[in-house]
This record gives structure tokens, C-alpha cells and sequence, in this order.
């Protein structure tokens, strides 16, 4: 029979090694017995265990001094303490040090069955949120054999200033950082460079979408459910902190998150604990916190669209990303980079951007960044089959693409107006929250995003 769990059972009482290891090896769990602390660490540091049933009163060292040597050498492993003499004081002092349960003799074999039952649990779901952790290390280009991150491309001074603080964030530990520019400026290249440069480059990135979350499961997402917390909750599920949990949480377009989820936001930035949708227990988690944002969060907060302690709390590090149009001389070595990517991706051969091409590119606003730049720069690497790029190649985007016939229709002042005013209604009516406004308006999400922008509502 396979063994479902690794047992240590640590009491000074023969009869007690006798009858529980027994019964725990009838139940086909893997047992190893000691009768003292030093024994008990001499176990843990050659074997792995799952749960250890450790008595408190024993000789020499107390269950409670090894409780907390067991907490600080291997936290993994889950505790459980037992006491012929058990009390309220005693109990609730084993639960405050980190055991998870508490048992007195004579142990009764439906709470051990219970005991055993939750352990088996917490296994399966560690288990679990391993290979998810290795999964999504392999996807994203994070696991230790791929030694590589996005590179922040440029001469200015501007990216020059962004790389020296990326280094400064990563050596330095720091636990929060904020990132902030408009769309496409490589908000998320400085996140995986401030993971990849830091000593957790091998533990997971995990990047998260604000905006793409829905409201109804955006706190499930980020911080986890248990099982029965909501319709639809048909088993316990990984929030991000805790895949996250060792290495760095991206959250990109942080000012999109609901109150609620701020709130809860900031709770985990200040202690650092998880607690799943509909749980009643906190988990620890290690993980630096790189929020990203295109809005000017101060004007947020003004407003009272985004807390002004999660702001202040963000913001202990930031690093801002200035527009491609005030450092035109990045633009060149982005574009030669993403011909250098398509290049290589497609098993083809170009010359290279013509210099009549690279004069172009540099007289452009590029209101997108580099998001948009690369997008030209694929768009015409398609369009000159090899060879050189020319100016013809860099067309504005849908310019091959014939307009469906519509009849000509010209937005009055005055209809301009009246849409800037309903909008701006209805996200008050909403108190900002863009998700309901687009629904109450009947437009898509980001079409309303895009007349936020074009009507000046932030």
C-alpha cells in the first residue's frame, strides 16, 4: 500500500509509540517514532515528514521549545500537539507558536482520524501547488535552466536611469515597487527584470491582468478560495500570492482593482498573510509585490477611486517609464531588437532597417510606445518578405485593410458633449467603477477606457 503521509510521533512514553504507530501503520502511513527533541531533530534532518504528533511535556526539551525549533527549521511541516494534561492556556499557547491542531490522552481515533484527514489534505494541495509553481515556471520562461529575462532596450538617459533602479530594487529586497507610464512603455520588462536580477530569479513570476479579472472572482483569484466559499466553489483553489509565494506577483493596471480588493490588498502588504475566500486560516507568504499602473494614481485617490494608504504603501519604491516620444534616441535599438526577435522566430534573414526607414520611425509620436513600435516593426517584416525594411513597409495600422462602405457620419460638438456628459454620469452613478459604468452605457470595457482617455475623465 502506497504510504500517504510521513509521520513523526514524539513522546517519551513507550506505550504511546506502541499503540499510535501501530495504528497509524494500519491506516498505511510511513511512521518514525522518537522519544526526545534531540532525537525528534535528528529525525527531521534526515528525513522528510509531513506531520509530526509531538508531546508537550517530555524530558530535556519541552514539546513547546522543539514546537518552535520545528517552526523556525522546517515550516513546512505541520504539528500537532498532545497532552495528558491538556488545558486551555497550553492549547492556545501551541496554536500561537504554529502547531495547526491540538490532542489530549487519551487520544480519541475519530479526532486522530480527523487530524490525519486534514493533513492529508494540506498535502495533496502542496503538492499541487508545486507542480503549478513548476508549470508555470516553464511557461514563463522562469525556470532555472532558462537563465534569461526581456532586456530594457536604449541609450537615453532616461532608460539608463530605470536599469540603475531595477538593479537598486532587486539588490536591495525591495518588497513593494511601484511602476508607473503610459501603455506600452515595458511596464512588465522592468517587473521580470526586478525578478531576474534579484535572488529569486529562479522561483515564479506570476503576472496578473487587473483589468482582465472580473469583478466577481478578482479576490478568488488573487488571495484563493475553499471549497463551498461560493456557487461554484467545487474544490479549494491556489490564489496568485500563494503560487507566487517565494519569488515576485506582477499585478499590471493595479488601479483597476474594486475596494474590496484594495482592501484586502493592503492587509496582505502589511502582514503578509493570505487568507483564502471563505477560510479561517492566514497563510504566510514571501512575495515582492510589483504594481504597475498607466493612470495617475494621486488623481485616483483624490478622488476616492484608490486608497491613499495602499498608495503610500505601493509607492515606498517607484520607477517611472517615460514615453518613447520624450526619448526618441530608444526607438532604433527597440526596433533593430523586435527585427532581431521576428527574425529569429521565423527562420528568416533581413538587412536590416533602411536609413530613409529608421529616419521615419524616429519622426513618429507612437502614442502606443513600444508596444506599438513593435507592432509596426512585425507588420513590416511581413510586408518586405527579407531584405531591407523600407518606409512603405512601415504602414499605419489597418491601412491594407479596405474600410467596410458606412455611411459618412461627422461627430457634432454638441454630440461630443453629450456623450463626455453621460459618460462621465454614469461613472458617478458608479462611483468610478469602470467595469459597472461600461455595463450600464452598453459598451465594451475598453471602448469606454479609450473615451475616458479621448474625453480627459481620469
Amino acid at each position: 500500500m502506497e504510504k500517504e503521509l510521513h509521520i513523526l510521533v514524539v513522546d517519551d512514553e513507550a506505550i504511546v509509540h506502541e499503540t499510535l504507530g501501530d495504528y497509524l501503520v494500519q491506516c498505511g502511513h510511513a511512521v518514525r517514532c522518537a522519544r526526545e527533541g534531540q532525537e525528534a531533530l535528528a529525525c527531521l534532518e534526515r528525513e522528510y515528514f509531513d506531520l509530526v504528533l509531538l508531546d508537550i511535556l517530555m524530558p530535556r526539551m519541552s514539546g513547546l521549545e522543539l514546537l518552535s525549533r520545528i517552526q523556525r527549521l522546517y515550516p513546512e511541516i505541520s504539528v500537532v500537539m498532545i497532552s495528558g494534561h491538556g488545558t486551555m492556556e497550553t492549547a492556545i499557547q501551541a496554536l500561537r507558536l504554529g502547531a495547526v491542531d491540538f490532542l489530549t490522552k487519551p487520544i480519541r481515533l475519530l479526532e486522530l482520524d480527523a487530524v490525519l484527514e486534514k493533513s492529508t489534505r494540506v498535502r495533496r494541495l502542496s503538492m499541487e501547488r508545486n507542480r503549478l509553481k513548476e508549470t508555470i515556471c516553464h511557461l514563463q520562461g522562469n525556470h532555472p535552466s532558462t537563465r534569461s529575462a526581456p532586456q530594457v532596450l536604449g541609450t537615453s538617459r532616461q532608460t539608463e536611469v530605470v536599469r540603475e533602479q531595477i538593479l537598486l530594487s532587486a539588490r536591495a529586497g525591495c518588497d513593494t515597487v511601484l511602476v508607473c507610464g503610459e501603455t506600452g512603455t515595458g511596464k512588465e520588462v522592468v517587473a521580470r527584470q526586478i525578478h531576474f536580477q534579484s535572488d529569486v530569479r529562479e522561483q515564479p513570476f506570476i503576472a496578473v491582468s487587473c483589468p482582465a479579472l472580473p469583478d466577481t472572482l478578482v479576490e478568488s483569484e488573487l488571495f484563493g478560495h475553499v471549497r463551498g466559499a461560493f456557487t461554484g466553489a467545487a474544490g479549494d483553489r491556489i490564489g496568485c500570492f500563494e503560487l507566487a509565494n517565494g519569488g515576485t506577483l506582477f499585478l499590471d493596471e493595479v488601479a483597476d482593482l474594486s475596494a474590496g480588493a484594495q482592501a484586502k490588498l493592503l492587509r496582505v502588504l502589511e502582514t503578509r498573510m493570505v487568507r483564502r475566500i471563505g477560510g479561517n486560516r492566514e497563510i504566510a507568504v514571501d512575495v515582492r509585490v510589483v504594481a504597475a499602473t498607466n493612470t495617475q494614481l494621486e488623481t485616483l485617490v483624490e478622488r476616492g477611486r484608490f486608497r491613499q494608504d495602499l498608495l503610500y504603501r505601493m509607492n515606498a519604491f517607484a520607477i517611472y517609464l517615460a514615453p518613447l516620444r520624450d526619448r526618441r534616441e530608444d526607438i532604433l535599438p527597440l526596433a533593430r531588437q523586435f527585427l532581431a526577435d521576428f527574425a529569429g522566430a521565423r527562420g528568416m534573414h533581413f538587412e536590416g532597417i533602411s536609413p530613409q526607414a529608421e529616419e521615419h520611425l524616429t519622426s513618429l509620436e507612437l502614442p502606443g510606445n513600444a508596444r506599438e513600435l513593435r507592432n509596426m516593426v512585425e507588420r513590416a517584416s511581413i510586408l518586405s518578405g527579407g531584405g531591407w525594411l523600407l518606409p512603405e513597409h512601415f504602414l499605419p495600422p489597418f491601412a491594407g485593410t479596405p474600410a467596410p462602405p458606412r455611411s459618412p457620419r461627422r461627430t457634432t460638438p454638441a454630440a461630443a458633449a453629450g456623450e463626455r456628459e453621460r459618460i462621465l454620469a454614469s461613472l458617478q452613478a458608479a462611483r468610478w467603477n469602470r467595469r459597472q459604468a461600461a455595463k450600464t452605457l452598453g459598451m465594451a470595457y475598453s471602448t469606454l477606457r479609450s473615451k475616458i482617455a479621448k474625453y480627459r475623465l481620469e
